[in-house]
C-alpha cells in the first residue's frame, strides 16, 4: 500500500467527478439558482414592508408577495433538480470506484489476503464507498450551496448597513468554526460507538452460539464480566458524545441569539436615527435566521472533507495494489497440453525471510500420479499452490510441457490445472451453479456427467429440487464427503489435464474416505495428479511417492522402494499405520 497525500487523493477523487462534467456543470447551475432565489427573499420582505405595508400600497404588497412565491417555487424546483443531479453523480462515481476496488481484490494473489483482513476489505468497498457517496451527494452540494448562500446574503446585507453586516459576519465565522469543530469531534466518536456496538454484538453472538460450552466450563460469571466491561465502554462513549452534543450543539444557538439581540438593539437605534428602515431590520433578522442552517451545513461539510479523503484513500490503496501474481502482456496458451510438470530449483518464502520451499527439483511425467507426504509444515501444500500460481515463487522455474507457468495465460493455466483444497468452499447457491463455477458456459449435460464421474449424481437427484437445490452458506447442508465430490465435479467440468488435491480425505470418516479413494482411481485415470496427504489410504493411488521435509524433497520412489530405505517415509508410514489402528 503506497503513500498518499490528502491533496493528491482529493484531486484524484475530483477526476472521477469531472468525468461527469456535464452533470456537474448542470448541478452547479441549479445550485446557484437555488441559493440566489433563496437569498433574495428577505429583500422582497424589506420592500414589501417599506414600500407596501408602511406606505399603505396594497398593489406593492401583492407584487412582492407574488415575487416571493415565484422565487420560492424556483428555489424548490432548483433544489430538487440539483439534488437529483448530485446524487446521480455520486452514485455513478461510487459505482465505478467500488467496481474498480472489487476488480482489484479479485485479481490479487493469495499473499494479499494473508496481509489484509477480509472484514477490512468488506468495510472499504461498503462503508468507505458509502461515505464518499454521502459526501458527493449531500455534503458537496451543501458546501457549494452554503458558500453561495452566505455570499449572496452578505452582499445584500452590506448594501443595507455596514456595521450590522460586520457584526453578522463575525457571528457567521464563529458558527462555522463551532460547527466544524463539532463535526470533527462527534464523527470519530460515532465511529467508536458503532465499533463498540459491534464488539457487544460479537460477544453476545459468540456466547449464545457457544452457550453449551460456557455452561459446561462454568464460564457464566466470566462472560458476564467481559460483557460488563465492554458495555461500560459503550456507556462511556455515549456519555462523551452526549457531552459534545450538549456543548457544541447549543453554541451556535447562543451565538445567533446574542447576534440577533445586538442587531435588534443597534438596528432599532439606526431606525430611530433614519439610518435603517423597519423593512431593512426585518430583512437583517431574516438573513440571520435563514443562514443558521447553511452555516452549520458548511461547518459539517468542511469537517467531513478529511474523513471522505481518508475513505477515498483506503479505496485507492486497494485499486492501486499490484497483484503478486500477474499475467505477462505476451502470455500464451498451449494447443495440446500433455500434463508434464517440472520443478527446477524452486524456492519460496511467504514472509521474505524463512524459506518454505528450498531448491525443489521434481519431474512429473504426463498422466503420472504423485502422492506427496511429509511432516506438517514441510511445504507440501505450498508446492501445489505455486503450480496453480496462487502464489509467485521467488527462485527457479516451474514448467508445464516445457513452458514456464509465468509465460502462460492465467485463465488457461487455472482451467487446465485445477486445485482442490482440503476444505473446498461451497457457495450459497444451487448445486448446479456450484459445479458450473469451473466453467460458466458448461451445459447441463456436462454438469451431470461431471457429477456422475465424481460419484455425486445419485445423491443430487434424490434431493427435492435436484441440481437446483440450494446447499446453504459454505455448504453446511452437505457432509464433508459430499462437499469434496461437488468440488471434484466442479474441477472436472473444465476437463483439466492436471488435478491438484490437497489432503482430500482429511475431514472424512473412514467409510466415506474408502469410497472416495476408490472413486478417485477412475476420476484421475487420464489426468496428471499431485496429491498431498497424511492418510494411508491415498498411497494406493500413487505411481510415485515424494517425501518432503523442511521445504526439501528428501526421498522419492514407489511405496516398496521407500519402505526398503527405512528413512523418513518409513517412519511416516509407521505413524500412519498407528493412526489407522487407533481409528
Amino acid at each position: 500500500m503506497g503513500n498518499y497525500s490528502g491533496l493528491s487523493v482529493f484531486i484524484r477523487l475530483m477526476r472521477y467527478v469531472f468525468r461527469k462534467w456535464y452533470l456537474l456543470v448542470s448541478s452547479i447551475v441549479f445550485i446557484v439558482l437555488m441559493s440566489f432565489s433563496s437569498s433574495i427573499i428577505p429583500v422582497f420582505i424589506r420592500e414589501a414592508i417599506d414600500k407596501g405595508i408602511l406606505a399603505g400600497s396594497w398593489s406593492t404588497i401583492v407584487y412582492y408577495s407574488f415575487l416571493t412565491l415565484l422565487v420560492t417555487i424556483i428555489s424548490g424546483v432548483s433544489s430538487f433538480i440539483a439534488r437529483y443531479l448530485t446524487t446521480k453523480i455520486s452514485q455513478e462515481i461510487v459505482y465505478r470506484i467500488r467496481l474498480e476496488a472489487f476488480d482489484s481484490i479479485q485479481r490479487q494473489s493469495l499473499d494479499f489476503f494473508d496481509k489484509v483482513f477480509t472484514g477490512q476489505l468488506i468495510s472499504r468497498i461498503t462503508s468507505d464507498a458509502e461515505r464518499i457517496s454521502g459526501f458527493l451527494s449531500w455534503r458537496f452540494r451543501m458546501l457549494i450551496y452554503s458558500t453561495l448562500m452566505i455570499g449572496f446574503s452578505l452582499y445584500y446585507m452590506l448594501s443595507m448597513n455596514m456595521l450590522l453586516s460586520i457584526i453578522s459576519l463575525i457571528a457567521m465565522i464563529f458558527i462555522v468554526i463551532f460547527s466544524t469543530r463539532y463535526a470533527m469531534m462527534i464523527k470519530p466518536m460515532y465511529d467508536k460507538i458503532r465499533q463498540q456496538l459491534g464488539v457487544l454484538a460479537s460477544i453476545a453472538t459468540n456466547d449464545l452460539a457457544g452457550i453449551k460450552t460456557i455452561k459446561s466450563l462454568v464460564l457464566e460469571r466470566h462472560e458476564y464480566n467481559r460483557f460488563l466491561d465492554e458495555n461500560n465502554r459503550f456507556l462511556d462513549l455515549n456519555i462523551k458524545a452526549t457531552r459534545i452534543r450538549a456543548l457544541y450543539g447549543n453554541l451556535g444557538v447562543l451565538v445567533i441569539g446574542l447576534t440577533m439581540a445586538t442587531i435588534l438593539y443597534l438596528g432599532g437605534y439606526a431606525i430611530a436615527n433614519g439610518l435603517l428602515t423597519i423593512g431593512g431590520l426585518t430583512a437583517f433578522m431574516s438573513y440571520m435566521l435563514m443562514l443558521m442552517w447553511p452555516l452549520n451545513a458548511l461547518g459539517y461539510a468542511v469537517g467531513d472533507i478529511q474523513r471522505t479523503i481518508a475513505a477515498a484513500q483506503r479505496l485507492f490503496e486497494i485499486i492501486d495494489t499490484k497483484p503478486g501474481v500477474y499475467e505477462k502482456p505476451d502470455a500464451k496458451t498451449l494447443d495440446d497440453l500433455r500434463g508434464e510438470i517440472i520443478f527446477r530449483n524452486v524456492s519460496f518464502s511467504y514472509d521474505g525471510n524463512r524459506k518454505v520451499l528450498d531448491g525443489i527439483d521434481l519431474h512429473v511425467r504426463p498422466g503420472e500420479k504423485i502422492v506427496i507426504v511429509g511432516p506438517p509444515g514441510s511445504g507440501k501444500s505450498t508446492l501445489l499452490k505455486l503450480l496453480a500460481r496462487l502464489y509467485e515463487f521467488n527462485e527457479g522455474e516451474i514448467l508445464i510441457d516445457g513452458v514456464d507457468v509465468r509465460d502462460l495465460k492465467l485463465d488457461f493455466l487455472r482451467k487446465n490445472i485445477v486445485y482442490v483444497s482440503q476444505e473446498p468452499f461451497i457457495f450459497n447457491r444451487s448445486i448446479k451453479e456450484n459445479i458450473a463455477l469451473g466453467n460458466p458456459d458448461v451445459s447441463f449435460e456436462e454438469i451431470v456427467n461431471a457429477a456422475k464421474i465424481a460419484r455425486i449424481h445419485d445423491f443430487i437427484i434424490q434431493l427435492p429440487k435436484g441440481y437446483d437445490t440450494i446447499v446453504g452458506e459454505r455448504g453446511v447442508d452437505l457432509s464433508g464427503g459430499q462437499r469434496q465430490r461437488i468440488a471434484l465435479a466442479r474441477a472436472l467440468v473444465s476437463n483439466p489435464k492436471i488435478i491438484l488435491l490437497d489432503d482430500p480425505v482429511s475431514n472424512l470418516d473412514a467409510e466415506t474416505e474408502k469410497k472416495l479413494v476408490s472413486d478417485l482411481k477412475e476420476i484421475l485415470r487420464d489426468k496428471t495428479a499431485l496429491i498431498v496427504t497424511q492418510r494411508l489410504s491415498l498411497i494406493s493411488l500413487a505411481d510415485r511417492i515424494v517425501v518432503m521435509d523442511r521445504g526439501r524433497i528428501v526421498e522419492e520412489g514407489t511405496h516398496e522402494e521407500l519402505l526398503a530405505k527405512r528413512g523418513l517415509y518409513y517412519e511416516l508410514y509407521r505413524s500412519m499405520i498407528g493412526e489407522k489402528k487407533r481409528e
